[in-house]
């Protein structure tokens, strides 16, 4: 009865209700895309971080591992770093935090990329489903002008159109808050736990790197990027 409705229903009905179902699907493809996501993200920074560690100074520079543990958020910034000795650069303690900032903002941005469907979604379906809820309501109406007269089996076409929008837009709205907390919660959690190891890593390289005879033995043509 209620697919029947929706057939029957006009077209700017039929063009709301294809606009919330396209925006359900894309939040629950990207709720799950982000779950594989952020759960493989904390897994190789887990390992990385482990891996790291358990290496000396001068396979630090020859690291040349980075890859394996993507999307590691930790070895991304590393990895930056690294670059830069690898390159020849003499880079003093305020270089070293400059890169840091920077990488630490761009892995806070690839991390986020998603949010804003999130926030965009939760912010506009209630509305267009609000918008195909009073279209339904002049199409009754309308039909009550039109017939004269006003039975149920008039009005109850457009009040079904009107009600089907307005659980469309919350059915893709509230998903999309949730998704969106969510997420957001796990962005933090990931970027504190970054933060801690970079403070130590930055503490490590100021201490160390500059004085270590390792970085000297090592030929920086070897490592060209």
């Amino acid at each position: 009865m209620l697919a029947d409705a929706i057939l029957k229903s006009t077209l700017a009905v039929k063009i709301v209700i294809l606009i919330l179902f396209s925006f359900s699907i894309l939040v629950w493809s990207l709720i799950i895309h982000n779950l594989i996501f952020f759960k493989n993200v904390e897994k190789k920074d887990s390992e990385f971080v482990d891996s790291f560690w358990s290496g000396g100074i001068k396979e630090l520079l020859s690291y040349r591992r980075y890859d394996e543990f993507y999307p590691s958020s930790i070895a991304q910034v590393v990895e930056e770093v690294i670059a830069n000795f690898k390159r020849g650069k003499d880079i003093t303690k305020d270089e070293i935090r400059r890169i840091i900032n920077q990488e630490v903002k761009i892995v806070t941005e690839r991390l986020s990329r998603f949010q804003f469907i999130y926030a965009i979604v939760s912010s506009s379906a209630p509305f267009i489903g609000l918008f195909g809820t009073v279209w339904g309501i002049m199409h009754s109406f309308h039909q009550i002008g039109k017939m004269g007269k006003a039975g149920l089996e008039v009005v109850a076409p457009g009040i079904s159109e009107a009600l089907f929008t307005t659980a469309m837009g919350l059915f893709a709205a509230i998903p999309a808050v949730m998704a969106y907390n969510f997420f957001q919660n796990r962005i933090r959690k990931v970027v504190s736990r970054m933060e801690f190891f970079i403070s130590e890593f930055e503490l490590y390289l100021t201490k160390n790197v500059q004085r270590d005879k390792a970085f000297q033995e090592i030929e920086p043509e070897k490592y060209e990027v």
